[in-house]
């Protein structure tokens, strides 16, 4: 079973994306986590609209996981598949964040290469995954 979700960059995942353009630190986005706080509590079939401010994921349960696949859907929108097996992340979910990590910077000793941050994050209704059941959720950015 497939979960299409578009996501929102957090406002950390802009000054990154500024900081590559400025000082030429490069990113990857790698990994993703997975969380319970993306839905409207007082009605679990709505979704929260994605706090930018957030520096971690709201419920986060499970995670930091490799990304199993990534590409560009358009020149503007990559989307980012995320494979959760039979046993992971099982109980209720709601929320998908991907994490990015700088991989490269012209800085020699530059201290952030190597360290991770909340790029996106992407909110959807509440879902309950079972342990008997594989899930993707594809994740879209629009920029």
């Amino acid at each position: 079973m497939s979960i299409p979700v578009i996501s929102a960059v957090s406002d950390i995942g802009r000054q990154k994306l500024a900081d590559m353009l400025v000082s030429g630190r490069a990113f990857a986005i790698e990994k993703f986590v997975i969380g319970s706080g993306g839905h409207d509590p007082g009605n679990p079939v709505i979704a929260l609209t994605p706090d930018p401010t957030l520096q971690t994921l709201p419920g986060q349960y499970f995670g930091p996981k490799d990304i199993t696949n990534s590409f560009l859907l358009s020149p503007t929108c990559p989307q980012f598949d995320c494979f959760i097996s039979q046993l992971e992340a099982v109980g209720s979910m709601s929320n998908i964040g991907l994490i990015g990590r700088i991989n490269y910077s012209p800085i020699p000793g530059d201290s952030l290469v190597g360290s991770y941050f909340l790029f996106a994050v992407g909110n959807f209704p509440l879902r309950v995954k079972t342990d008997a059941e594989q899930l993707t959720i594809s994740v879209s950015i629009q920029f």
